[in-house]
């Protein structure tokens, strides 16, 4: 793998991300964002946010990148979908993750369940 990351290439360092309790709590599973999505699909809320990021960390690093957003000089997005399960029940997950530069472990940026 190169640099950049490419459309259908395994997502870089996948084994290392991280994320920011920020996005979980103010936007991914939050009422202002897609806190309706994740508990219709997964019956998850703001309180599951280490269930959560259990499930979306385990799908990483299998996942073929979907998506390159290059966004200089922050660096570089790149966009996943995933089957993700959580308890008994699974649905497909979009995912993005963000690199500030080459060499960095991704950062989850955000992600929802898709219909």
């Amino acid at each position: 793998m190169g640099w950049p990351p490419k459309v259908g290439e395994l997502l870089p360092r996948a084994a290392e991300a991280w994320f920011e309790q920020v996005k979980f709590d103010d936007w991914m599973l939050a009422t202002r964002g897609h806190g309706a999505e994740w508990e219709r699909v997964f019956g998850v809320g703001v309180g599951d946010h280490a269930q959560v990021w259990k499930a979306i960390a385990a799908a990483a690093p299998g996942a073929t990148i979907t998506e390159v957003r290059d966004r200089s000089p922050f660096g570089i997005a790149c966009g996943i979908e995933s089957d993700v399960t959580i308890g008994d029940r699974t649905g497909t997950v979009t995912i993005s993750w963000h690199y500030e530069s080459e060499g960095a472990a991704p950062r989850l940026a955000t992600a929802y369940p898709t219909p």
